[in-house]
């Protein structure tokens, strides 16, 4: 029992862990596909508000944007960027350009630099994911190595 608590519980935070990062390399791809091969226009910024999430001690924030604008086919979308680049500049009011994939018009960027998104934020978050992964190893080992030294744990 002793032994199986020592590999469910990394197993988890392993498992958050790879999410993690593959949610981040999703983002990327995602971003760099819009740039490199879907359709650009201009979109205006209707709204922008900062979300809260997580607890009152580990509160995180991020700038979510509703831009609107019109598809070469004529239709217009009202959404929120699909991938964001996170930055703290409101840009209410403002024509920014927008690069949205013309099959699925609701999935669409609006890159800050108005060229591609920055991959800072991805990147953060692929490294800390490996970082976990490794340390859950070394810990799986680890502790899976002592507990087989006292067979009473097992």
């Amino acid at each position: 029992m002793f032994r199986l608590f020592f590999l469910l519980i990394p197993a988890i935070i392993g498992l958050s862990a790879l999410w993690m990062a593959i949610t981040a390399v999703r983002d990327l791809r995602r971003s760099s596909r819009l740039t490199s091969q879907g359709q650009q226009t201009q979109g205006l910024v209707i709204s922008s508000h900062i979300h809260y999430s997580g607890s009152r001690e580990n509160r995180t924030s991020r700038l979510v944007e509703t831009i609107e604008f019109v598809t070469d086919r004529g239709q217009t979308i009202r959404a929120n960027p699909t991938v964001a680049d996170h930055k703290s500049v409101d840009r209410q009011g403002m024509t920014v350009p927008v690069f949205y994939d013309r099959d699925r018009p609701e999935q669409f960027i609006a890159p800050h630099n108005g060229r591609s998104l920055s991959p800072g934020g991805a990147i953060v978050k692929i490294v800390v994911a490996v970082v976990m992964l490794v340390f859950i190893t070394f810990f799986i080992v680890g502790s899976q190595t002592m507990m087989a030294g006292f067979p009473q744990f097992g």
